[in-house]
């Protein structure tokens, strides 16, 4: 009979000892708070990797170009909108002030451009000489 009470507790400690054990490799556990998982380790690996693999651009486009494209919509209140944006680049940064009037004179010039506008972008190019 005490070789049943032996033979059972070497049992109960066996599967003591195996579910302790299996315990901490299924459940690693919560990470403290200056580690992080695997997973998120793999991420940011990943990501800097496909970062350090893009293509840097060589040219940098001024963006009074994109606001150039927005005056030739018909639409009168986007058009002044682009127009009075681009004459507050032209008063505070010089290098682009050459570049802005002729881009306001050639619209000036323009025989497709309505009387309202052209108004418009006379009133403007005053504001930019005068300052």
């Amino acid at each position: 009979m005490s070789d049943i009470y032996r033979h059972a507790g070497i049992l109960n400690k066996i599967k003591a000892l195996v579910a302790k054990t299996s315990r901490s490799i299924i459940w690693r556990g919560r990470p403290k708070d200056n580690e992080i998982s695997e997973k998120i380790a793999q991420k940011i690996q990943k990501n800097s990797y496909d970062f350090s693999q893009l293509k840097r651009k060589d040219s940098f486009t001024p963006p009074y170009l994109s606001l150039a494209e927005q005056m030739q919509v018909e639409d009168e209140q986007i058009f002044r909108a682009a127009v009075y944006n681009m004459a507050n680049i032209a008063v505070t940064r010089r290098k682009y002030r050459a570049d802005i009037l002729n881009i306001f004179n050639d619209y000036v010039a323009n025989e497709a451009v309505s009387e309202s506008k052209k108004d418009y972008l006379r009133c403007k190019i005053a504001e930019i000489n005068a300052s």
